[in-house]
């Protein structure tokens, strides 16, 4: 846990792309001859809703097609390539260009209970900026602490809840600001946050944050990412969060990840730290499953001590071309207010659109 607060020990040379199995992309099938294609492969266009016969689906997907040309991003290796085809915070940060996210997320639970909300993450390239400063938009379903936590049972998915791309937002609000890129190199990345989240319209709560992230790569197969997001908002005051994240990559279907993820409240006086792990299983071109299973800790009376752990598999279909997917989610909680002893068993369901322009790589 103690490297979560050391990035200086983090910064080491990125490795070159591979040649065995290890660099292969998640988003792309291995190149093959025509002639000796096996039948297996799943063909490039065969998406759920791709060649739909209904003139209106069409029409819709058409129209959502040339709104999709006109905005920017992508990325490269294999775990980097795991968070964009499950749409993840991280990738949504290391998107290149203009990017607009939109999900519609529902979470069943077995005592009745409903948890949705309509979410968006925007990001705007302003002109003139080489690109280095972008107009922030987020809808702020979750907090921080819920990010570092993931033991509030939200409508968000375990996968894809990693930090929040704009601010220390929280629930109910909208944040509005601005991005800076500090600095941007194969293996390490930084940025300046600043700007307001609204809560109930008129309540505007300003926040600044200094985030970096390092990369590099440690033997052939393990490779590992550092993010420190250094913040302060008016409202919870100053707050530090470090992610260490590794990566095995099994081969270019399988990655194993180990994640720990710690924040400290400075307001407060105490630390929450959560720990995953994460097994990816890129099925085919369209089709991705995530195990998980995770435990958080925080420091809160009495003391340093288990507060949830919860177990579930995430899967993920692209279900239109590279922008439109669908994802099911069924997972099982168990929580320090039910003394461990009542599980909470759920299931999410969700549609998720990202509208950028794929012929612009990350990095």
């Amino acid at each position: 846990m103690l490297c979560l607060l050391q990035p200086s020990l983090l910064l080491a040379q990125t490795p070159q792309p591979s040649s065995d199995d290890s660099s292969k992309s998640l988003e792309e099938p291995s190149q093959k001859n025509p002639s000796s294609e096996s039948t297996s492969q799943p063909d490039e266009k065969d998406y759920f809703l791709e060649d739909h016969k209904g003139p209106l689906i069409n029409s819709t997907l058409n129209y959502l097609d040339s709104v999709h040309s006109w905005l920017g991003g992508y990325v490269d290796d294999l775990g980097e390539e795991a968070d964009d085809f499950f749409g993840t915070d991280d990738s949504f940060d290391r998107t290149r260009g203009s990017r607009l996210d939109i999900m519609f997320p529902i979470r069943f639970h077995a005592d009745g209970g409903i948890d949705t909300q309509v979410k968006f993450r925007a990001k705007v390239v302003l002109p003139r900026t080489n690109k280095r400063w972008h107009l922030m938009v987020s809808s702020a379903e979750d907090t921080l602490q819920e990010l570092a936590n993931d033991e509030q049972g939200s409508s968000s998915s375990a996968i894809n809840n990693n930090t929040s791309a704009t601010s220390t937002n929280q629930d109910g609000t909208t944040a509005v600001g601005f991005r800076f890129l500090l600095e941007t190199k194969d293996f390490t990345e930084s940025y300046f946050d600043f700007g307001l989240n609204f809560r109930n319209i008129v309540e505007p709560d300003p926040y600044v944050r200094v985030k970096g992230s390092y990369k590099w790569q440690l033997t052939k197969k393990w490779y590992s990412r550092m993010y420190q997001d250094l913040f302060w908002e008016n409202y919870d005051g100053v707050g530090l969060n470090s992610r260490q994240i590794f990566d095995y990559q099994v081969n270019n279907r399988y990655l194993w990840r180990s994640e720990t993820n710690g924040t400290w409240w400075d307001k407060d006086q105490y630390y929450d730290l959560s720990h995953n792990f994460i097994f990816y299983d890129r099925v085919n071109v369209h089709r991705g499953l995530a195990y998980h299973l995770g435990w958080n800790w925080n420091t809160q009376t009495p003391g340093f001590h288990l507060s949830a752990y919860h177990t579930g598999v995430n899967w993920r279909e692209r279900i239109y071309k590279k922008w439109l997917f669908f994802e099911i989610e069924p997972r099982v909680d168990f929580r320090e207010d039910t003394n461990f002893q009542t599980a909470d068993p759920s299931i999410l369901l969700m549609l998720e659109a990202q509208f950028y322009d794929d012929s612009k790589q990350v990095r």
